[in-house]
């Protein structure tokens, strides 16, 4: 994934304690949005979606690790695809779960920025897409910050290590 960006080999979160930045990608948002859409809202019918954030101490424990960093952004591209999710469900529900999504954002004090395509290289986004390339724009663009991705990809998790940028799995931290 790193072949045509210049990338500096970081040092690993573990050596030097640090917990600047962390990128989060589409699916431990929604996870943590169908959490409480389940659980606090009884959106029971979206109870099959949950995959990792199944119950209160795996929330918790992404709750911390989440809690952890300093600054937390995503790409405008990844809220276009929460977009995408909740208009396949039930159109009553739809801005409930928006509210969630906005909630979770506020809590997180999350940023939002843009990764023009045209700044993304065409053969990265013609191989993994728009929004796993914003999300590596986003990393290689902080870079200084040492940014950690949060996904629940585990092909996004493959190419950032590869990249020699920093990933972490929703399934790993919340268990």
């Amino acid at each position: 994934m790193g072949v045509k960006h210049p990338m500096l080999a970081m040092p690993s979160l573990e050596d030097d304690g640090r917990r600047e930045l962390l990128i989060l990608d589409t699916g431990p948002i929604r996870e943590l949005v169908l959490h409480q859409a389940v659980f606090r809202l009884g959106f029971d019918r979206l109870r099959s979606e949950l995959r990792w954030l199944t119950n209160k101490a795996a929330y918790t424990r992404c709750g911390r690790f989440i809690a952890a960093f300093k600054r937390k952004t995503t790409s405008a591209s990844v809220a276009a695809e929460l977009n995408h999710w909740i208009r396949t469900t039930e159109q009553h529900g739809q801005e409930k779960l928006w509210n969630r999504v906005y909630e979770e954002f506020r809590q997180m004090a999350m940023d939002e920025e843009v990764v023009k395509l045209l700044e993304m290289d065409l053969h990265l986004v013609a191989r993994f897409g728009p929004i796993d390339t914003s999300l590596l724009g986003l990393a290689v663009r902080h870079q200084q910050e040492y940014p950690t991705l949060l996904t629940s990809d585990r092909a996004l998790h493959g190419e950032f290590q590869k990249a020699g940028l920093h990933v972490s799995l929703l399934h790993k931290i919340s268990s």
